[in-house]
């Protein structure tokens, strides 16, 4: 009979407290919980934001309006919160949907910026003219709103840009424009503007481009409230405050995480610190998002955070590129909280991604053999060893994990297998 020797390398522990668990860890480190009970995900993320709440700005994208709900319990977790000389502030961006919106799109955003979402370049040249001449109408107007926000900047707040004035001044006709806004410019301004927002199709080329971007976000982040009501709320603002904000994205909708993915990519070109975390969000629906996750971003001044039931949230349906997705996002993660799975396929990708050892095959055998002219027979004696690939956590062990929890990522050189996880 085969005789099996294991050399895994597991750290065992018996009980293990949430506690535990995360306080001691780096508060720049991104994470991952999956499997088991909503509940269990939902607190592994109440307590991730409590250690970072008020000394960074968090960002959660959800389409979990329970667990948006729970954002009060962090009071409970961590009182401390209370006490602190500024206490940091608590945003629901749009808790009903687009219909009871409070989030000011564009706001905190470049000139440059804006142009690249509202009129992003082609990357084939096909429409590439078309889209310079939009780009080139929406500047002007964007002059306008800077030379405004120059000039007195009590309605506009901390920055010039925002979705409700940008809509309103395209709208205008030119008459109504040159009338209302360009007369009251400087004179070599009110010149230059002139000729160009006069000449034909400029202005309706830039209010289509408006008008359309506002309607991939009216569905779902934004509702015009006109200029003198905006609220002066996003990504940007808030984490420069060092708050939190909570954004309802139902469906997960890829125009609004192409938006959301513009205003991260923003904070991190100013090399801004803040935590990002989803609950129940396909962040493969939007590639610019995906990449805030598995793009190198360990030596970045930002985290990641995803709540999730299984690996679906991560990976296309389908998609050849699975596995590079995957291992991307593994090697990103300084720590992964795997809870028990609902089955073995749903716990396979955990398994794959902790890796193998081998373990060693000791095999014995006799034989008997009777030579020519020889009465008696004779016996031989022999062993082999050979060894077989392991995985170092298998699927069956993640199937019945009961309340305990499996520890990995980065962070652990050896994968930490607690028999009980204790909130």
């Amino acid at each position: 009979m085969a005789h099996i020797n294991h050399y895994r390398q597991v750290n065992n522990i018996q009980r293990l407290s949430i506690h535990e668990a995360i306080s001691p860890r780096s508060s720049n480190d991104s994470f991952g919980a999956f499997g088991g009970y909503k509940n269990q995900r939902d607190l592994i993320g109440l307590y991730e934001i409590s250690r970072n709440i008020g000394s960074k700005g968090i960002v959660l994208i959800h389409n979990d309006p329970n667990f948006e709900s729970r954002l009060s319990e962090l009071y409970t977790i961590n009182p401390s919160i209370r006490q602190r000389r500024v206490a940091p502030q608590m945003y629901l961006a749009n808790s009903n949907g687009s219909q009871n919106s409070f989030y000011d799109p564009l706001y905190g955003l470049s000139s440059s910026d804006v142009l690249d979402v509202i009129a992003p370049i082609p990357p084939d040249s096909h429409t590439l003219s078309e889209v310079h001449s939009v780009r080139s109408s929406l500047a002007d107007y964007l002059e306008i709103i800077n030379y405004q926000f120059k000039k007195n900047n009590n309605t506009f707040g901390k920055y010039p840009y925002n979705l409700d004035l940008l809509y309103e001044i395209t709208s205008m006709s030119f008459t109504e424009l040159n009338r209302n806004i360009l007369a009251y410019l400087p004179a070599q301004q009110f010149d230059n503007l002139t000729r160009r927002l006069s000449a034909p199709e400029a202005q309706q080329r830039a209010f289509n481009a408006v008008r359309s971007f506002s309607l991939s976000l009216e569905k779902c982040l934004w509702k015009y409230k006109g200029f003198s009501k905006h609220s002066k709320l996003s990504i940007i603002d808030t984490v420069l405050s060092r708050n939190l904000i909570s954004i309802y994205v139902p469906g997960s909708r890829k125009e609004t995480l192409d938006y959301l993915a513009a205003e991260f990519k923003a904070l991190n070109d100013r090399n801004i610190s803040y935590l990002l975390i989803t609950s129940n969000i396909a962040i493969s629906e939007s590639p610019e998002f995906q990449k805030l996750f598995l793009n190198e971003h360990s030596a970045l001044p930002y985290s990641t955070g995803i709540l999730s039931e299984d690996i679906s949230s991560i990976i296309s349906s389908g998609s050849t590129t699975n596995n590079t997705a995957l291992s991307s996002f593994f090697s990103q993660t300084q720590d992964i909280f795997v809870f028990s799975c609902s089955s073995t396929l749903a716990a396979a990708p955990f398994s794959d991604g902790i890796g193998n050892y081998y373990r060693q095959v000791s095999e014995q055998h006799n034989e008997t053999h009777r030579e020519p002219f020889h009465i008696f027979s004779s016996h031989g004696y022999g062993s082999a060893q050979r060894e077989i690939q392991q995985a170092i956590i298998n699927p069956e062990e993640l199937t019945s994990l009961g309340d305990g929890c499996l520890i990995y990522g980065s962070n652990h050189e050896i994968p930490i297998l607690a028999k009980h996880f204790i909130f």
